[in-house]
């Protein structure tokens, strides 16, 4: 039997990426108090970790302030090439987005899909040997607007 050995890191992300789209957070200092109102209790070099797993940056916001926010890849997959092998799927990304990517495969929530693992620009997606690996492919790459 396996166990989920993420399921904080996994709410921890969500929660981030909800207080980053709700609100104009610009500092590490503010975002760890807006978690720890939602009990997560993190370290500042794990929150720095987090933004960077989640690909989150800093952009400038209406009044000249900067706040933490998703990069707008709007029109642009950030998937550069996709290969599979027997229940492998490798996918390149722009340097860097290869984290959010997984994260965003992870979000699917597909149940072929048993786990990945992101480095700086590549993702290694792991699918049921028993799933029809072409059909989870095509809706990965749909979801991330391939």
């Amino acid at each position: 039997m396996c166990i989920d050995m993420q399921p904080d890191k996994a709410r921890r992300h969500q929660a981030i990426l909800d207080l980053i789209r709700r609100e104009a957070i610009s500092s590490q200092t503010d975002l760890r108090d807006e978690l720890a109102e939602q009990g997560f209790d993190v370290t500042q070099a794990t929150l720095s970790r987090d933004l960077r797993e989640l690909g989150v940056i800093k952009q400038m916001g209406p009044r000249g302030m900067y706040k933490y926010a998703m990069p707008d890849h709007s029109g642009s997959s950030p998937i550069v090439s996709c290969r599979a092998s027997g229940n492998l799927v490798v996918l390149r990304t722009d340097v860097g987005l290869a984290p959010r990517v997984a994260y965003q495969v992870d979000a699917l929530q597909l149940p072929e899909v048993l786990g990945t693992v992101a480095g700086e620009d590549t993702l290694l997606v792991v699918i049921d040997e028993e799933a029809p690996r072409e059909r989870v492919v095509r809706s990965i790459l749909k979801s991330l607007g391939q």
